[in-house]
This record gives C-alpha cells, structure tokens and sequence, in this order.
C-alpha cells in the first residue's frame, strides 16, 4: 500500500510518496526476498530514510526548486562558510541552534526540523526548555528569519541559545 503524505510547511508545500513501514518490512519477509532484494532497493528509492544531512538538504531543495540556498544561508545570518560546510557534508554534526536557524530559513516545518536535528546527533527541540518552546512557537508561527527568531526571543525576554 502506499500512501501519499502532503507535509505543509511555510513553503507551498511539498508531496511526499511514502510506503508504511510495516509494509516494508512485510516485501522483505516473503520467500524470495533474497532474490527481489535489488529491484526492492531501486523500487522504494523514495522511501529510503536519508542517513545525513548534506543528503537530507539536497532532498528538500530539490523538492523546493523555488529556494535559493544563497538566500537561505543570507536570512540564516549563519556564517556563510559555516552554512555552506553543514550544506555540502563536511559539518556533518552542527551546532544544534545553528541547524535550527538554518532549516527554518529554508522553510522546514516541525517535523523536517526535528528529523535534521536527529541526523545530525542533535536533541530534538523539547517544549520543556523555554528556548527551544520559543523556537517551536516561531517554526509554527511561520518564521523565516533569523531576524525574526530573535525579536521573538527579545520580546519574550529570552537569550538565543549559542
């Protein structure tokens, strides 16, 4: 069965194929899963879990060709050297606030954001600390700035996270 998951977030939206992980794991226990395991492979490409970053990044922007990674990394106020290293694979584990910065100026939602942060070995943001509830509060309020993110931490009476 596959199902088809339309994740909303500041963007216009994207349409993601995804199969039910049961029903993966169901193809993989026939028989001759063995024999199948190849045309399995290249038959689930899209459903494939992305294992880090640079390869997670790549995906979004190409499901978001109206994105310029320049005017990402300009709204991100991030280094650019920085940006460009978490981008093309070479920060594989960045500072966890930085990556926030840098996938809400890219237009991620929640969900897309916590799965960066979990590639990259970072804690998932957790409504229970003020910060990251500030920074949950500003990716659902649809922030895309790092200008933004930080009136609303000031106007809250919050330090940004370093």
């Amino acid at each position: 069965m596959v199902l088809i998951k339309i994740i909303k977030g500041k963007n216009t939206g994207s349409i993601m194929k995804t199969t039910r992980t049961t029903d993966l794991l169901n193809e993989l226990s026939t028989d001759d899963s063995n024999i199948h395991f190849k045309s399995f492979i290249t038959s689930h490409a899209d459903d494939m879990s992305c294992d880090n970053l640079q390869d997670y990044f790549n995906l979004f922007f190409k499901d978001h060709p109206e994105l310029l990674i320049a005017d990402v990394i300009k709204r991100s106020n991030l280094d650019r050297g920085y940006a460009y290293q978490i981008l093309n694979g070479r920060k594989p584990h960045p500072g966890k606030y930085k990556l926030v910065l840098l996938t809400l100026c890219a237009g991620m939602n929640l969900k897309e954001i916590q799965r960066a942060l979990t590639i990259s070995g970072n804690a998932v943001l957790y409504p229970k600390f003020p910060q990251d509830a500030a920074l949950i509060v500003c990716i659902n309020q649809n922030c895309t700035s790092a200008f933004e993110v930080m009136n609303f931490f000031a106007e809250n009476n919050l330090d940004f996270p370093e």
